[in-house]
């Protein structure tokens, strides 16, 4: 993969198979991302201290601790925090009303654990990869025109003073 890997990801599910499993999914997909797991969503919230890049979250967060915060919920705070912050859904909720809330607080995708669950997190994650190098190659062209055009108006600038004295 041509997208750049030194992303910060950060997987948020109770159960701790499942962390590990979409942890391996990610260190293949993207060699050297920088991968966090929490258990809850308050121990997200309060662990994650800069805006990673991406955020892998469950809906059901309450087998160790029984009355945290469920997905939406943590979602909400997130996308309160990190406006920018691409937040993919991976949980064994399949009804639609579920999907439809994570879509309408700000879920970048919604993914259902089933047998293509990992492959649909696979291209989750190259896409959102492939978004950032994209987004980081748009800032460097703009910054590279920008260039170009103050030194184009220096050297016009530079020819009028020519002519005029």
């Amino acid at each position: 993969m041509a997208a750049d890997t030194k992303l910060t990801i950060a997987i948020i599910d109770d159960d701790p198979a499942m962390c590990e499993m979409v942890r391996d999914t990610i260190e293949k997909k993207l060699p050297g991302a920088n991968v966090s797991v929490f258990n809850t969503g308050e121990d997200a919230l309060a662990g994650i201290l800069a805006e990673p890049d991406i955020a892998v979250l469950d809906y059901q967060l309450d087998t160790v601790k029984p009355d945290a915060m469920n997905g939406i919920q943590v979602l909400a705070k997130l996308k309160a925090r990190y406006p920018n912050l691409p937040v993919v859904f991976l949980t064994g909720q399949d009804r639609i009303e579920v999907a439809s809330n994570t879509i309408k607080y700000g879920a970048y995708d919604y993914i259902v654990k089933n047998e293509t669950a990992f492959h649909k997190l696979d291209l989750a994650l190259t896409q959102l990869a492939n978004l950032r190098t994209l987004k980081k190659s748009n800032g460097f062209q703009k910054a590279m025109n920008l260039i170009f055009w103050l030194l184009a108006l220096g050297l016009v600038g530079y020819f009028i003073y020519l002519r005029l004295h």
